[in-house]
């Protein structure tokens, strides 16, 4: 009996480059995947182009990296062409050999590499109808003069002449499918890429002080891609948690703590990218950000180690990864997707547990000037025994017991139904619905002339009736509402007592 096997030759069908096309990018993602080959290639100016009124469509993706020889590029466009399993550089944001190819072919039917090294061009292209025509692999490749006359004149303009990359995409029949026809709709679906640039490469853009990364820049027709920082590192009430190391790996976590949202500024929501709609409130996007080489791949998720809650909106981890560890994190083609494993999630659930804290204290404690004391608040929390609560109006509050004083015994019982009213209808479903999109609520303080008159208003009562002395007047009531609302509250009642 003979030792060998009869073998079928089993090449893929020309069919396979159609279902490529199904592996699940979107614009965003596709996008991205490009432009992670441009960092791989040092590219420090990254240029976006699509197509404007009367043009034919068309995205392009142009950098000034190291660009490539003929024999680079071909293989940048064979399927597979990187081996996954092979060392590569800690910074190569690459994985697959699929990305070029998978992302383009996912959105375009034509795609057209053309790249320049050493000041020599050299050009290539995949078209699905010319290889369903033929049924044969076939790479097309374009002199100089072919190049120049499919390259849109706009991209014409941007294309490198020494070193540099440029992927062109024609015949966009999946963007027109999701995004729509009209060039307004091209318009917003290349808006909404731009921010999401601006995030995922946010640390490339904008390098965080111990990134050890240089700067690059994104534009989408010449128009810069907004600044992001999910963690507001800049914020001074920003809370930082102490690095760490998960032991036996490369890997660190790094705690945030973002300042309440009424803290936070409108540069603030701009650079978290705040809106009132899913995906873009606080509460949507606490949990873990996984980096893979500085490169934003995953966010928003707890990954079942905490529930997302209002309590924790504030909350946000930064995981650094090395890409030496994207088999353990079953990292995905499109690296919009990564798990960690069980040995790394432990330690991120045991981070976490500590990190949810500060989380709720800044949201239950807001920075006013009120003390403890049970007679300075106006409003007053009740806790019930069922784990409800709800506000009542504190008739303790010397300035609400001023008033009430002064009232006779038929306006008091009036009175006292009326605020019983107004904890009634104290507004809770509309103040969660508002606060669970992040907006912003006002702290309407009152003036200072009106702080003026309510603090004359106490001092004669104090005075006259209680023989209360200046210095124990401005003592008493500074940490007391409504005075401790008002920022220059000392001062004024120092002036009204002549203290």
């Amino acid at each position: 009996m003979s030792g060998r096997f009869e073998m079928v030759d089993c090449t893929p069908d020309p069919n396979l480059l159609e279902s490529m096309r199904s592996v699940g990018y979107s614009l965003n993602t596709a996008v991205a995947d490009i432009i992670d080959n441009s960092i791989a290639a040092h590219a420090k100016t990254i240029s976006i182009r699509y197509f404007d009124h009367g043009e034919d469509p068309y995205v392009a993706i142009i950098d000034d990296g190291d660009g490539m020889d003929y024999e680079t590029a071909v293989n940048a466009m064979k399927l597979a062409g990187t081996n996954p399993n092979a060392k590569r550089n800690a910074n190569d944001l690459g994985r697959f050999g699929l990305g070029l190819k998978t992302a383009s072919l996912s959105q375009a039917r034509s795609v057209m590499l053309s790249t320049v090294q050493h000041g020599r061009q050299n050009t290539l292209r995949w078209d699905l109808d010319h290889v369903a025509r033929t049924r044969e692999w076939d790479l097309e490749t374009l002199d100089e003069e072919q190049t120049n006359l499919e390259l849109p004149r706009k991209v014409r303009d941007l294309m490198p002449s020494t070193h540099g990359t440029c992927v062109l995409w024609r015949n966009l029949d999946r963007l027109g499918n999701v995004a729509g026809d009209s060039l307004q709709d091209i318009d917003q679906a290349m808006l909404e890429l731009s921010g999401y640039l601006g995030l995922v490469f946010h640390r490339f853009l904008h390098p965080y002080p111990e990134d050890e990364i240089e700067r690059i820049s994104i534009t989408v027709n010449d128009e810069p891609v907004p600044e992001r920082d999910p963690f507001l590192v800049n914020n001074l009430a920003t809370q930082r948690q102490r690095m760490q190391r998960i032991p036996g790996t490369d890997a660190t976590l790094c705690g945030y703590t973002l300042p309440y949202q009424n803290k936070l500024t409108m540069e603030d929501r701009g650079l978290l990218d705040l809106k009132q709609e899913k995906g873009h409130t606080l509460f949507d996007t606490q949990g873990f950000y996984i980096y893979r080489a500085y490169r934003l791949i995953t966010w928003g998720s707890w990954f079942r180690l905490l529930t997302r809650k209002e309590a924790t909106k504030l909350s946000r981890v930064q995981v650094d990864i090395p890409n030496n560890m994207d088999d353990e994190w079953t990292l995905d083609i499109k690296k919009s997707q990564a798990t960690p494993p069980k040995t790394i999630r432990d330690a991120m659930k045991r981070y976490v547990e500590k990190l949810a804290a500060p989380s709720r204290r800044t949201q239950q404690f807001r920075g006013r000037k009120t003390s403890n004391d049970p007679e300075a608040r106006i409003w007053d929390v009740i806790s019930d025994r069922d784990g409800s609560f709800r506000y009542e109006i504190n008739t303790d509050n010397p300035y609400v017991k001023g008033f009430i004083d002064n009232l006779s015994r038929e306006q008091r019982r009036d009175f006292s139904g009326m605020i019983k009213v107004f904890a009634a209808a104290f507004p809770y479903n509309d103040v969660q619905s508002r606060l669970s999109v992040d907006e912003h609520g006002a702290e309407n303080g009152l003036t200072d002339d009106e702080i003026r008159e309510c603090a004359q208003d106490m001092w004669m009562l104090a005075n006259q009736l209680k023989h209360m002395s200046a210095s124990a007047f401005v003592e008493k009531y500074k940490s007391k509402e409504p005075f401790s609302l008002c920022q220059n509250a000392e001062e004024i009642l120092m002036e009204v007592s002549h203290a």
